[in-house]
């Protein structure tokens, strides 16, 4: 079965932003001649290589064949050889986030091909799952739910509900989105395939009024009620002959998720990794401080962190192994609850790669092109940037795109908080009734809040940029000033607030940002600059484009 190798796309065409796809272009590699549509100095673009990279171009962005994005593309292709091979980049080969990069891409791009030859390639589509989804694509479900982080929390909240609670009653406890919270948790109409898969499943599944159980979804659990079912009036089996096809794909795409974890369950089991918390906070302490790379205490070196089926995993190994990481996967590191996540998918990462070694996957066609795009696409990105990080604009410049761009240089909101934070909910309730009737809020919180640090100040937090507020910070800055806000749940409390006051945030000062500016500036006219600085490369060398070739040659069929 052919290979679909899901992978980020990553912009780095020089003059249109689209997604870049590599050629091997020197003509000298080829065994047999081949027309030549370009000469960049001694390295050749010839037709047939072009073509595979044209027709990848327009199937990935859906646009049509033209002599103007012909010639753009193969702009594209000319500027990379420009940049590749008639330009210094030993320092870009030579720095160890690049190598890292790299490598990190060759292992996603077979452990991509692993699960595309041994869980995807398996998954099949039963006549009755191809009509069942026929039948679902043409019925629109309105329903509301209400939303659990955990299981606990959405069995109590179920049980609530066969007690007599109703969804509107919930919905105010669980929801801090203003409109969940006074809806009831209605979400309105959908069709088949706009809601995560295990919610529809189970929603497609519900009579009207029917409510379901709590429902495991990609993050936390919901509990469904249906509240209206619309048929389209007539589906025929010519309209599902002619859908077949198409719905048996998506039967398929929406199999994979599922069978994907399965696979992973049955070479991986996470639980029965052991972590010692001793050794765990010693690779902590070495990641955290940057000390990544040095050499730490015997003692420290051979500690043992984790261990899985028999194997033991030292301080000194997952540290080095840690190290390999790209810097925006190592960034994400920061307390043990991340670094317990990130041994465990080492450990995965292990055992998937000796399964694709096994079956020797690094030897097809397909995984070797597709990391020499990855590769093509790292290096083109790295060479942007060093481009643009060597451009020097005058402080006029700077200053004008300053002034035309204010908005990023804005100092944060800020807004003072007053809260009472409780455990039960029906304390919080109560707290709201005397907040309404005259209470005062301050005293409230003294005798009552749980919070400590800010029960000391009479609930008030003082001002603080509103971004500090996390998802409460759309309500608390577009609430009224004084008005009762909550009670809101968060966590395993609820909260009550009022705005106390709100600072509108002014420009920074130019001095202030300046290295920001340059920052941005040199962001925004990073195109122009490579432009220019291929153009200045290029004046330098012979190129020659068949111009005939390229306005005549026509696509494959």
């Amino acid at each position: 079965m052919s290979m679909t190798i899901q992978y980020k796309t990553v912009l780095v065409i020089i003059f249109l932003t689209s997604l870049l796809f590599n050629s091997h272009l020197k003509s000298q590699q080829l065994a047999l001649p081949k027309q030549t549509l370009a000469e960049i100095g001694n390295y050749k673009i010839n037709l047939d290589d072009f073509k595979i990279r044209y027709e990848e171009y327009l199937f990935s962005s859906g646009l049509k064949d033209n002599i103007v994005t012909r010639r753009a593309i193969l702009n594209n292709a000319i500027n990379e050889i420009i940049l590749e091979k008639f330009d210094d980049n030993s320092k870009i080969y030579n720095n160890p986030e690049f190598k890292r990069e790299i490598e990190w891409a060759r292992k996603q791009t077979l452990l991509a091909y692993l699960k595309d030859q041994l869980v995807y390639a398996k998954i099949t589509a039963s006549d009755e799952e191809v009509r069942d989804a026929f039948y679902k694509s043409n019925v629109k479900i309105a329903a509301r739910h209400l939303y659990c982080q955990t299981e606990e929390e959405a069995d109590a909240i179920y049980q609530l509900l066969q007690t007599g609670s109703t969804f509107e009653e919930l919905a105010k406890q669980l929801f801090t989105d203003s409109t969940l919270q006074n809806n009831g948790g209605y979400l309105g109409y959908f069709s088949w395939g706009e809601m995560d898969p295990a919610f529809e499943d189970a929603a497609y599944s519900l009579q009207v009024n029917e409510i379901s159980k709590p429902v495991k979804l990609k993050n936390g659990f919901s509990i469904i009620k249906v509240d209206d079912r619309v048929p389209l009036p007539i589906m025929t089996e010519n309209e599902f002959l002619n859908k077949r096809n198409h719905m048996q794909r998506v039967v398929k795409m929406r199999k994979r998720r599922p069978a994907e974890v399965d696979f992973m369950n049955k070479i991986f089991n996470q639980n029965e990794v052991k972590i010692n918390d001793n050794g765990l906070n010693s690779l902590l302490a070495k990641i955290t401080s940057g000390n990544n790379e040095q050499e730490v205490s015997n003692k420290n070196k051979n500690s043992i962190v984790a261990s899985y089926k028999g194997r033991t995993y030292s301080v000194d190994y997952l540290s080095r192994r840690i190290n390999d990481f790209p810097k925006y996967h190592l960034e994400k590191i920061t307390a043990a609850n991340t670094l317990i996540s990130a041994i465990k998918g080492l450990i995965l990462q292990e055992i998937l790669l000796k399964l694709a070694h096994d079956n020797k996957f690094e030897n097809s066609a397909e995984v070797k092109s597709v990391i020499n795009k990855y590769e093509k696409n790292i290096f083109l990105r790295y060479k942007r940037s060093e481009i643009a990080e060597k451009a020097i604009f005058p402080d006029s410049v700077l200053y004008s795109f300053y002034e035309n761009n204010l908005t990023k240089f804005m100092e944060s909101d800020k807004i003072n908080v007053q809260e009472i934070i409780v455990r039960e909910n029906l304390l919080a309730e109560r707290l709201i009734t005397s907040l309404l009737n005259g209470e005062d809020f301050g005293k409230l919180a003294i005798e009552h809040s749980t919070r400590e640090w800010s029960k000391s100040n009479r609930g008030i937090l003082g001002l603080a940029d509103v971004s500090k507020f996390g998802i409460l910070k759309d309500t608390l800055w577009h609430a009224e000033l004084g008005k009762i806000i909550g009670p809101i749940k968060i966590e395993d409390s609820y909260g009550i607030f009022k705005v106390l006051e709100k600072k509108k945030g002014l420009p920074k000062k130019f001095n202030d940002v300046y290295d920001e500016v340059v920052h941005y500036t040199k962001k925004e006219k990073s195109r122009l600059v490579v432009e220019q600085y291929i153009s200045n490369i290029s004046k330098k060398i012979k190129i020659f484009i068949d111009e005939d070739l390229l306005g005549r040659f026509t696509l494959s069929q």
